[in-house]
């Protein structure tokens, strides 16, 4: 379903504000923030020391975003953030690794449902360890490089990368295509 989602900005003019760069969260004192980009460039995770309790965006989530089943079931296992908008595995796998080193006891992510206790930690140190397999897609076309964004927006993007199913179908039209032009032509004669 990732076709159907916008493929440009939101400009939200004036309602977004700088966060402060001492990592403290405006109306949120018990909370600090922290750059975790990989998901998006800006992306920020909001951390409480006193009950480790972590905030976590699309950083991670714990329903698999590419599975149908997952989503509709909200079946509960913590994953990567979302293949369908993430520009930079690396700087993902960085996020992810500096989040596990936070020991959270409860995580709310953007998608899927809360977790905590050991199977949050867990379920993070297991991320980390099977980052290729668990997290990665099997093809994209940020996996070899990252899109290139500054605060203005894009620099540049990775070559796309041609989907394999559209090749096929593609190629199947085609062939059908030629195939009925050469019957109808043999039909004339």
């Amino acid at each position: 379903m990732a076709m159907l989602y916008p493929r440009g900005p939101i400009d939200l003019g004036d309602r977004v504000l700088t966060l402060p760069e001492d990592g403290s969260v405006p109306g949120m004192p018990e909370f600090r923030w922290i750059h975790t980009p990989g998901h998006t460039p800006g992306h920020v995770v909001l951390f409480r020391e006193d009950d480790r309790l972590l905030i976590a965006g699309d950083a991670f989530v714990t329903t698999r975003q590419e599975s149908v089943l997952s989503v509709l079931s909200q079946r509960k296992e913590v994953n990567g953030p979302p293949a369908y908008y993430t520009p930079d595995w690396v700087s993902a796998r960085f996020s992810v690794e500096q989040i596990a080193a936070l020991e959270p006891e409860i995580a709310a992510t953007g998608h899927g449902v809360p977790v905590s206790g050991a199977e949050l930690r867990d379920g993070l140190a297991e991320l980390v360890e099977n980052w290729e397999t668990v997290a990665l897609p099997r093809r994209g076309r940020y996996l070899r490089q990252p899109a290139v964004m500054d605060a203005d927006g894009i620099v540049s993007v990775p070559p796309r990368v041609m989907d394999p199913v559209t090749t096929i179908f593609a190629a199947a039209a085609f062939v059908a295509v030629a195939g009925l032009a050469v019957s109808a032509m043999r039909r004339r004669d």
